[in-house]
């Protein structure tokens, strides 16, 4: 074992101080942006009066029938987008009543440079809106079948209004000099549809997908540096392509603010990289084993400002790999929706290094979680220990989880054989602060054996269902055996 953890130590210095090493990502993540962001795209029509960037409507995909989007005057093409799976073949794990039928969402996206004004008009007198995060406190206001509300660069909501399917409405940044067709290493995709197929990324190069275009296939890169993935355009899979991006072996690594949606299993699969940043990504998944972003066996991974409906979990940071150790890894500003058989965030269940350690969750929103699991069901978030690594170092601060139907957090060290050969692991020093859950469920710590438990777990200004955790703890608390050192300020 110490053999294997010099090996991990050499492939990366692991940090004492959280602090040091959440500044070190976010200074690397404003780096890498200053270094993609552009001008406005060209493809793009900006309001000058009010810094509003309209996307051309997109060949081949259906309007709204039911929302009229606009922004500052300016009317935004409104996407309905339904699932093309076949339901008749989905596995019987996944059949259940929200996903068996044709799941639809509505989608509208333009880019500004400061708050707008929005307007959605249905077809009916509007009764009941909530626009979710609810954290955020959007002030609306209901004319008949007008809702209007303001944005922001960087708000990325779900609006739903009364029973009718959510609209996703996403307010881009400006986009500062726009990759061209002519500038060396770029695989560019202007307005219209494309059909590449997997695009294989070489050293320095990047994939730029501009706003009003439409990519069917996804993105393989190994053993190479310096890529970007870039636009405010679509890399759709058409629930054929698997594992839509796989980006194995590589440093230097950004995704910024395009959408990746409807891939055949995990949509974003990163396995042994270095420096990797997902920026203002939405990630939209719809099928079986539909996991958002998975970071494995990496380091010093930012995912921020992020947007994730996700049907498996929406962002699950995984270590398979014994000599592939995870460290530094921050999940900050995202908003996750765990539409099905998903947790916002979870750490697990693939635990198979010798550590990961230095991992930061820091002011998110889950707005639901909910499906079976081989836990018994998902949490808001949590920690999965299946595997022989130590956990070690994790804080989760401001995140607000507005609905878990099955539990609300959870720590769990298992046999190690749920999706491995084990043996089991040893989660310790975990934070909670100023935690908040919406409605009231169980939060449950479970060690697995003497050897194998669970160390140090503090709960700092956490409520539930409005209320101090410190309250309800004989209520909500769970805690099993070899479970050492919970306090609850």
């Amino acid at each position: 074992m110490l053999a294997d953890f010099a090996k991990c130590l050499s492939a990366r210095n692991i940090r004492h101080s959280e602090t040091e090493a959440a500044m070190k990502k976010e200074i690397v993540l404003f780096a890498m942006i200053c270094l993609s962001v552009r001008t406005t795209n060209a493809h793009s029509f900006v309001d000058s009066t009010s810094s509003v960037a309209v996307y051309p409507s997109v060949p081949g995909l259906p309007t709204s029938g039911i929302f009229t989007v606009i922004v500052d005057n300016r009317q935004i093409w409104t996407e309905q987008f339904r699932t093309n799976m076949d339901t008749s073949k989905l596995p019987d794990w996944f059949k259940e009543p929200h996903t068996v039928l044709a799941q639809e969402v509505h989608l509208a996206s333009f880019s500004c440079g400061g708050k707008v004004r929005v307007s959605v008009r249905v077809p009916h007198a509007i009764k009941q809106v909530l626009i979710h995060p609810l954290s955020r406190g959007t002030e609306t206001d209901v004319n008949g079948d007008v809702l209007t509300f303001s944005l922001s660069p960087l708000d990325n909501i779900d609006v739903e209004i009364d029973s009718l399917p959510p609209l996703f409405v996403f307010a881009n940044p400006l986009e500062r000099e726009p990759a061209s067709p002519n500038d060396p290493g770029v695989h560019y995709f202007g307005p219209g549809v494309h059909r590449p197929g997997y695009i294989t990324m070489k050293e320095n190069e990047t994939v730029y997908i501009a706003a009003g275009a439409i990519v069917y296939g996804g993105i393989r890169a190994n053993g190479v540096h310096n890529i970007r993935v870039q636009g405010r355009g679509i890399l759709d899979g058409g629930f054929a392509y698997q594992q839509m991006v796989l980006v194995e072996n590589c440093t230097n690594v950004l995704f910024d603010g395009v959408m990746i949606r409807n891939g055949d299993g995990w949509t974003n699969t990163l396995t042994n990289c270095d420096s990797l940043s997902y920026h203002d990504v939405k990630v939209l998944s719809f099928g079986p084993g539909g996991d958002g972003i998975d970071p494995l066996g990496s380091r010093n991974v930012t995912i921020s400002n992020c947007f994730l409906r996700c049907t498996d979990d929406c962002i699950a940071i995984k270590a398979p790999v014994r000599d592939q150790c995870v460290s530094d890894v921050l999940v900050a500003d995202n908003t996750m929706i765990g539409f099905a058989f998903s947790d916002g965030v979870t750490i697990g269940f693939e635990t198979n290094a010798v550590s990961m350690r230095n991992i930061t969750v820091r002011n998110c929103d889950v707005i639901l979680a909910r499906g079976g699991s081989r836990v018994e069901g998902h949490s808001g978030f949590s920690i999965i220990c299946d595997g022989p690594a130590i956990i070690d170092s994790v804080l989760y601060d401001n995140i607000r989880v507005e609905k878990s139907e099955l539990k609300l957090f959870e720590l769990n060290i298992t046999d190690g054989t749920k999706y491995g050969v084990g043996p089991p692991g040893h989660i310790k020093n975990v934070t909670l602060q100023n935690i908040s859950w919406s409605h009231e469920g169980p939060i449950l710590l479970h060690g697995y054996d003497e050897n194998h438990r669970i160390v140090g777990v503090t709960f700092d200004h956490c409520s539930v269902s409005g209320k101090p955790l410190g309250d309800l703890k004989t209520k909500v608390m769970h805690i099993g055996k070899f479970v050492d050192n919970v306090v609850i300020k």
